[in-house]
């Protein structure tokens, strides 16, 4: 009876922390994460502030939340849809399309990521969650790096990831995800060596009936 107790406990702690999180994603889309207060974050979960503190240190360590829980559901995303694709060209571009498309659905939570960034703390957050995805990927598929290092390869990657997203949210202008994702296809490909044949392959067995 104590163990059911204690797992009773456990789920009711997790759903209050996730409430939490959800409702800071929500606030912080939409008013931004400086004008969102703690107060106002407990408001909209249904919460006290003496239960919010006790998940999270202070706002910053709420944002991280946010971020790791986002990641978590693109990252769900992506596993999906590459799931029934063989190991190979196609499942690059296929993990690259997917994460894309997923980012592009979070509009709101892209640009405050983006423009979080510059905090040093979450920008690492944000770098060692993306890294370490890219790192598994080739983990499973090294023949793609055709001798190139797996960790420079991620972080460069990571690299123009946030700065395509960074410059596309700049330009103040709706962009296409199958736009950003078939670039992102071709310049990552492209920087392991692959021929122009195998990645517009690639894309077409991604894309199948949408081109």
């Amino acid at each position: 009876m104590p163990y059911r107790m204690t797992e009773r406990g456990e789920k009711r702690r997790e759903e209050r922390r996730g409430q939490i999180v959800a409702a800071a994603q929500r606030l912080f889309a939409v008013q931004g994460y400086e004008a969102t207060s703690m107060q106002q974050v407990v408001a909209e979960a249904g919460t006290s502030i003496g239960s919010c503190y006790f998940y999270f240190r202070n706002k910053e360590d709420l944002l991280r939340a946010v971020i790791e829980e986002v990641n978590a559901a693109i990252g769900n995303e992506i596993d999906a849809a590459i799931a029934q694709v063989p190991i190979g060209p196609a499942r690059l571009a296929a993990a690259i399309d997917a994460g894309v498309r997923s980012l592009s659905r979070r509009a709101a939570v892209m640009r405050l990521v983006l423009a979080e960034s510059a905090n040093p703390a979450l920008r690492e957050t944000v770098s060692s969650i993306y890294v370490a995805r890219v790192q598994r990927f080739f983990e499973t598929a090294p023949e793609l790096l055709r001798g190139l290092d797996r960790d420079l390869v991620a972080y460069a990657w990571e690299g123009a990831l946030f700065n395509v997203l960074r410059t596309a949210v700049a330009s103040g202008e709706k962009a296409e995800a199958e736009v950003l994702s078939t670039f992102l296809i071709r310049w990552n490909m492209r920087a392991l060596g692959l021929s122009e044949d195998v990645i517009e392959q690639a894309i077409i067995e991604v894309r199948g009936d949408r081109i």
